[in-house]
């Protein structure tokens, strides 16, 4: 008996962790789909999103290797103050929380 094209390909078609017979995925192979599908969907927003952050945000300074380094604290950057900030700091930084607010180099939020 000779294999044709059709019988060849039809043989043995890779149904990919799939039921058989129906079309329907199991819950774990489901929750995958939904999540490629979702990161492919909001690939750029996300890609936005990140790059904003970066230019907001300073990256840690790196020390060397080994007993010869030290940590670097990561710079705030900060352009708003809240109520909270200015109740619950000393008067003389309250001051001059106040003074950046008016001047213009920081936000105030309620």
């Amino acid at each position: 008996m000779a294999i044709t094209s059709d019988s060849a390909g039809s043989a043995k078609k890779s149904t990919r962790g799939r039921k058989k017979g129906s079309g329907k995925l199991s819950t774990p192979e489901a929750r995958r789909e939904y999540q490629r599908r979702y990161y492919q969907m909001h690939k750029e927003k996300a890609k936005e999103y990140q790059r904003q952050y970066n230019l907001t945000h300073k990256k840690k300074a790196r020390g060397g290797r080994g007993k010869a380094n030290f940590s670097c604290p990561r710079e705030v950057v900060r352009m708003t103050f809240n109520t909270s900030d200015l109740m619950h700091s000393p008067v003389e930084k309250t001051l001059r929380m106040l003074e950046k607010i008016v001047s213009g180099e920081r936000m105030f939020t309620m």
